[in-house]
Parts: structure tokens; sequence; C-alpha cells
């Protein structure tokens, strides 16, 4: 069977990460699988999905900026680039000829849609974000109804993320709404199944004790860093011993760096950069407790991971977390955009005393353990590739 997945890049995100883990079953799978990126071909995990013998297309959206001059120019033949972005779509796609398409990035999601009917090859769309169908309703609406039905397949990472994109088609007689798979991106969850967690204050050199928060994620609005800075502001002067690491880069960095200089908390929080993912589960392991303040979310894979090592969890209600953590379960749980909620929740899981921190971080790792088995997802996914095919 042979596949190709449409992303945006190949750094270091969830979705990637994702596709990444679940090509290491492919062979056993009987799959060939192939890559789609639409913005660039090159990236931190390009020599790991080609250790995985996955090969790499490219067709960008948009020409890629080269500065040439006269820029004006060169600004409008990009331009015009874009508007012919559908025909070289669809001689790539021709080209490879895959039995299956699977969009993974949402970018001119109704044009991939469309090129993919021309060709008469089943499509499955897997909405990762609570903001995918964002412009354009009323044309997939109709697409879907006349054009798409028999066609396209659609996944989701979460009941939240479906009902946030085509929760509007639910009366639609056309779509089956219970019919449609969740399936949790995830990743190989063994080197951080076997991670030992120190739920105790650690102490530095002078040995004073302080906790140690941890986050990963790329530095931007929908992450909610910034509240979490802010937050954590407002309590120093209650709890003084706290160091946060903030691992992740993007174009809230320098948004992140002042904040952390106007409220004084450059001995209390680092931001790392990007990690390499083999990093990971080092930096996990080296937390007492992690934290995820995001305002928009699909169903992140660095919270799976988070639980698998056994962590001890304060998360946000945005988008599927809360089908991820059970509140005073398997985490701690506060109102996603309220800062006066994230610092209670600072405050109860600071509270919380060694045993009850572990007793929180088992749960959550037996959770992980059962729900988010990488090779079960393979499997689980295999069987709708091959109902997609079937149906067609």
């Amino acid at each position: 069977m042979k596949i190709i997945n449409i992303v945006g890049s190949l750094g270091i995100g969830g979705v990637q990460i994702y596709l990444w883990h679940l090509s290491k079953f492919d062979n056993k799978n009987g799959i060939n699988r192939e890559l789609l990126t639409l913005y660039n071909n090159n990236g931190l995990l390009q020599k790991r999905f080609w250790d995985n013998g996955v090969k790499i297309n490219y067709c960008p959206v948009i020409p890629i900026d080269q500065g040439w001059r006269p820029y004006s120019l060169w600004k409008k033949i990009r331009k015009f680039g874009s508007l012919i972005f559908p025909f070289k779509l669809f001689l790539e796609l021709k080209r490879i000829s895959p039995d299956i398409i699977i969009i993974d990035e949402p970018v001119k999601l109704i044009t991939q849609l469309w090129v993919a009917r021309l060709l008469n090859i089943p499509v499955i769309w897997v909405i990762h974000a609570e903001r995918s169908l964002i412009r354009g309703k009323n044309i997939f609406k109709w697409s879907y109804k006349f054009f798409l039905k028999d066609n396209l397949r659609i996944i989701s990472d979460s009941k939240y993320v479906l009902k946030k994109n085509i929760g509007y088609l639910k009366n639609d007689k056309s779509i089956n709404f219970d019919k449609i798979p969740i399936v949790h991106a995830t990743s190989d969850l063994t080197k951080f199944l076997s991670i030992n967690i120190q739920y105790s204050a650690k102490t530095d050199s002078f040995k004073n004790p302080y906790i140690q928060f941890g986050t990963i994620g790329r530095l931007n609005w929908a992450k909610g860093f910034d509240r979490l800075i802010y937050a954590l502001s407002k309590l120093k002067n209650r709890v003084p011993n706290f160091h946060l690491k903030i691992a992740g880069d993007g174009p809230y960095k320098n948004i992140l760096e002042n904040m952390i200089d106007e409220n004084k908390l450059r001995p209390n929080i680092k931001i790392l950069g990007e990690l390499d993912y083999n990093e990971i589960p080092k930096f996990l392991g080296g937390l007492n407790i992690y934290v995820q303040p995001s305002v928009s979310e699909g169903s992140p894979i660095t919270l799976k991971e988070a639980m698998a090592s056994g962590l001890p969890i304060l998360a946000s209600d945005a988008g599927g977390i809360p089908e991820i953590i059970e509140n005073n379960v398997t985490g701690l749980i506060f109102k996603k955009n309220n800062i006066e909620d994230l610092e209670k929740g600072l405050l109860n899981i600071l509270n919380l005393d060694d045993k009850q921190r572990k007793e929180i971080g088992c749960m959550a790792r037996e959770k992980a353990k059962k729900m988010f088995d990488i090779e079960k997802t393979s499997k689980n996914l295999l069987s709708i590739y091959n109902t997609t095919i079937e149906k067609r």
C-alpha cells in the first residue's frame, strides 16, 4: 500500500513526530510511505524519516523567498507562484500515484481536497488542530455534499477538535459524526516509561530546595507561556523557590525573554531553545512537575510523553486536553486563558506532598501506557487505510 502524507515541513512538531514514529512500523504493516512538504523539504527530522525508508517530496505553496532584486518584482513573482500551486500539486501527486492521500497540513485544504478528487485518489483528512478549517466552511460543506463525500474520510485527534472544525455540519445528513474515528496522535513512549521521576524538591549547589517545573512547545501565542510567566511572577513572593525550564523556539521568544527580565525572574526561568528529540526524555526526567498552559491546542504529544514519564501535570482545559487528563486523577486542570485559575492550579500542585504527586504521576503513566501505544495506533490506522481502499 502506497500512501503519502502532506505536511508543512520536516521540523520538530507534533504532527512530524507522530508520523516519524508511525513510519517505524511501515514495513511490518506493508506500507510504502512518502511525505510531501509544502514549505520546505529539509528540517531536523529529515534524516530520521530517511532512516525509516520514507521518501521526501516537495511542492511549495509559494516559492521560497530568495531575496532577489528588484524585490518588488520578486514579491509579485512569488505571489503569482502561489496561484499555480494547484497545478503543481496535481502534477506532483499524479507522478507519485499513491493509493491514499493523507492531509496532515490544513493550508490550502480545499485545494488539496479538490486535487485529490480530480485525480480520483481516496483522501483522508486528519484534523490535528482546532483552527484547521477557519475559512471556506460553506465551500467545504458544498464540496463534501456534492463532490467529496465518496472520496473523503475524516480522522480527528480529539472530539473537541472535530467539533471545533466541522461541528456546524452535525445536523447535515450527508455526514455521520458517530462514525468519524478519534485517533490520538502519539509517539513511541518506551524511553519515557522507564524514567524515574524525583517527586520531592531538588537542591541547588547551596543546598536550597526548589521545585523544577518544565514545559515543551513552540514559542507562540497558542502555548500560553506568557500567561505562565505572568502567573509565576505574581506567585514569586509567596513561592520564591521554583525553577521553570521552557524547551522550544519560535516567534514569541523575544517577548518571553523580555517578560522574564521585566518581572526579575531571570534566576527562576530559563528558555532552552529547541531540543533534539533524543534530549526530551532527559529533560522530562529532570523535572518535578510538568505544566501545559496552552490557550489553543489539539491533542499534544508532549503531554502524553510527560504522562508516560510519570510526572504530575498541571494543564489547561484547551482543546482535547480534558480528553487526555482526568482532573485530580491523572493531573490537575485549570481554565485556559485564566491567570487567576492558573495561579490556583500552581499553588494546588505545589501544596501536594510527595506521595500525592507520585500517585498522580503513576496514574498518568498507566493511562499513557494503555491509551497511547504507538504500535496499536499504527494497526488501528492500517485498518482505516484498508477500509478506505476497499470502500473505493
